[in-house]
């Protein structure tokens, strides 16, 4: 089994090699004349990556979507034929960076292996671990919808249309899934897109800083983007005795589990590849280059509405700042296009976004405080001090607060605050270091809409999703990081102290990297899906047409005390899309956490469905299937759920020890 998961990797690399880097080859046109191998890999999958959303969409929405792979290979065949050889000249001269490729492997590993174990076939069924058994499956049910059709139908809530949720890294896997049907969408979705996420942010994030700064640099950025976490570790250590762990200790996960998160890793490396093609735009002022800026980040809020937020920030105080100094207005121009295409990306696919936003200052924090790190004592003195309302009770308070904010700033960004003598350095020289230098303009005003943000606001549904946001922080902080490392150790003399210096860095940075592994796979996974319920999702799925619509238990939130050890059935570990996912057929309701998060009346079908499963009324529940069109009735608890044949209108047409599968007759 791992030999063929192998082969199909290194056929998922041929084609992704074929389908995207020629076309946007083909984009840079004469401008690969003037950029270093990595930077044409890494701007041509950026620029192919938008081309083959956009060009989907576009497809799809005049009933053309069969025309995409024929399209699709026509460009690249042009650009194959056009350039010959010249195209391999790129990845030849990264073959030769061995330092490069050292780095980007081991953070392959590093990232994926986030990933990767989840969704595969181990003899007792499929395991997922972390919150892969829920977040993998929402994925894989959207590219399982899209491939049908833009905007795509919800396959979790039967005849409703996917609303309030940035989707295009759904579009890119499930229109490639589409084309190249022989892949596993579990395989895409686990273990082969991370493989090329992982890829493109490091030789993006070394692509722009090599351009930036210089070749060593840029390798401390990449180590800073994959191998760097947060001080957990510390907090570990102090409850337990153990150093590997706490990467969320202060709330924020790290980069090196960001592959978990398609849409945010898709983002972020289309963040860098912007940031070097804006880099090329301020030494060149070449149209061409305020194009390819265009293209790669025109829809980058559909991708992750926090990315383009980020990059909006940064770009619009360059553009102030260029206004202001120069009285020019090329990067305002640049700033208003992107404004207004990720402003109607936004809004044709999450139209109530800004809605989502509580304003709630200073949650993350206090919370920090108290939930994360236990610190009840601190939190009673500051509630105490806040009751005796005198001045020096207030001055208490900030001294509190103050030091708070101190550990979280610290805490989280781990060994990055070396950076900060680089970034202080340029702020206390404004007007040259950054009024005069469009670039850390845009990094530091980027870093920091993505630290204010989520100490203002809160999302909806799960709350501490806007902590996302610093991601960025963490991203951007890392980079000045890499500029202090290379500085530092070239003004070092002593061969010891430079030792000693790259020791403790690393020594620091990796406890909590190494402590993922060691949580994540340290005891069984969380969830599966046993043998007996895949033979019944496939026989669901062998046996129903693709427009059958699936009624399912509600979730029971007290099903978990029922079993004694992990993995859970998955459907006692929590609601998930698995039943959608793997028949590739539309369910009334299921995975209720992530549709109530997206805006729908998850309330109203799930008394339906409780009605329902209650067998109290069988004529109402007859007139319930009909009305809602369902074809069959999943049920994985059949003890628990009994269902009387003849009084519903039913079939029994499958049953194992965990399944039942019913018949709605006609």
């Amino acid at each position: 089994m791992i030999f063929q998961t192998l082969g199909f990797l290194l056929l998922f690399i041929f084609l992704t090699l074929l389908s995207f880097y020629p076309l946007g080859y083909l984009v840079l046109g004469k401008n690969v004349n003037k950029l270093e191998g990595n930077e044409i890999i890494t701007l041509s999958f950026a620029a192919s990556i938008v081309l083959f959303v956009l060009l989907s969409v576009s497809l799809t929405l005049i009933k053309a979507q069969s025309l995409l792979i024929f399209l699709i290979i026509g460009l690249n065949l042009f650009s194959i034929f056009k350039y010959r050889l010249k195209l391999f000249a790129p990845w030849k001269s990264l073959s030769k960076d061995f330092v490069l490729l050292l780095l980007i492997f081991i953070g392959i590993l590093v990232q994926g292996f986030i990933d990767f174990p989840s969704g595969y076939l181990y003899k007792d069924g499929l395991l997922f671990w972390s919150s892969q058994g829920f977040d993998g499956f929402w994925h894989i049910s959207l590219m399982e919808a899209i491939a049908k059709g833009i905007p795509p139908q919800i396959s979790l809530f039967s005849g409703a249309y996917l609303q309030n949720y940035h989707y295009l890294v759904d579009i890119l896997m499930g229109e490639y899934n589409r084309i190249y049907s022989f892949f596993s969408p579990l395989d895409l979705y686990f273990r082969f897109f991370p493989v090329l996420f992982s890829f493109l942010m490091g030789i993006s994030v070394f692509s722009f800083m090599n351009r930036w700064k210089n070749k060593v640099v840029g390798y401390w950025a990449v180590f800073f983007t994959y191998f760097v976490g947060s001080f957990g570790f510390v907090v570990t250590y102090l409850h337990s005795g153990k150093i590997f762990g706490g990467e969320t200790a202060f709330w924020v996960s790290q980069l090196n589990t960001v592959i978990a998160n398609p849409p945010h890793a898709s983002a972020i490396t289309l963040l860098c590849a912007f940031l070097l093609s804006f880099l090329l735009f301020t030494r060149s002022k070449s149209k061409s280059w305020f194009y390819i800026c265009v293209l790669i980040g025109s829809v980058i809020a559909g991708f992750k509405i926090s990315g383009g937020v980020v990059l909006l920030a940064g770009l619009g105080a360059a553009s102030l700042f260029q206004v202001i100094k120069d009285k020019k207005f090329d990067y305002a121009i640049l700033f208003l296009s992107l404004l207004a295409t990720n402003f109607i990306t936004v809004h044709l696919i999450s139209p109530d976004a800004e809605s989502y936003l509580i304003f709630q200052p200073w949650w993350f924090i206090q919370t920090m405080i108290v939930v994360k790190l236990g610190l009840i004592d601190w939190e009673l003195r500051r509630q105490t001090y806040m009751a005796v309302g005198r001045f020096t009770s207030y001055l208490r308070i900030l001294q509190l607060e103050g030091t708070a904010f101190l550990i979280f700033v610290v805490g989280n960004l781990g060994t990055r605050i070396v950076g900060f003598p680089t970034i202080l350095g340029k702020l206390f020289h404004f007007k040259k270091k950054i009024l005069g230098s469009p670039i850390d303009a845009f990094l530091l005003s980027a870093a920091l809409a993505g630290f204010v943000i989520p100490m203002i606001f809160l999302q909806k549904g799960i709350v501490y999703n806007s902590i996302q946001f610093m991601q960025y922080t963490l991203l951007i902080t890392g980079f000045y990081g890499a500029i202090f490392t290379y500085s530092a150790l070239k003004k070092t003399k002593s061969r010891v102290l430079k030792f000693l210096f790259v020791f403790v860095l690393i020594a620091l940075s990796i406890p909590t990297v190494i402590g993922n592994f060691v949580e994540f796979y340290g005891g069984p996974a969380n969830a599966v899906i046993s043998n007996n319920e895949l033979s019944a999702l496939k026989f669901l799925k062998d046996n129903s047409k693709a427009s059958d619509i699936i009624l399912t238990p509600p979730f029971d939130g007290n099903a978990k005390y029922g079993y004694k050890t992990n993995p859970l059935p998955i459907y006692a570990w929590t609601g998930t899309a698995y039943v959608s996912s793997l028949t590739d057929r539309a369910t009334f309701l299921s995975c209720e956490e992530m549709l109530r998060q997206t805006g729908y009346n998850v309330d109203l079908r799930l008394n339906q469905e409780k009605k329902f499963f209650s067998q109290k009324d069988f004529i109402s529940n007859r007139n319930f299937l009909k009305e809602n069109k369902i074809a069959y009735i999943y049920v994985p608890t059949p003890r628990k759920y009994s269902l009387q044949e003849e009084d519903n209108g039913l079939t029994k047409i499958f049953s194992n020890n965990e399944v039942s599968i019913y018949k709605v007759n006609n």
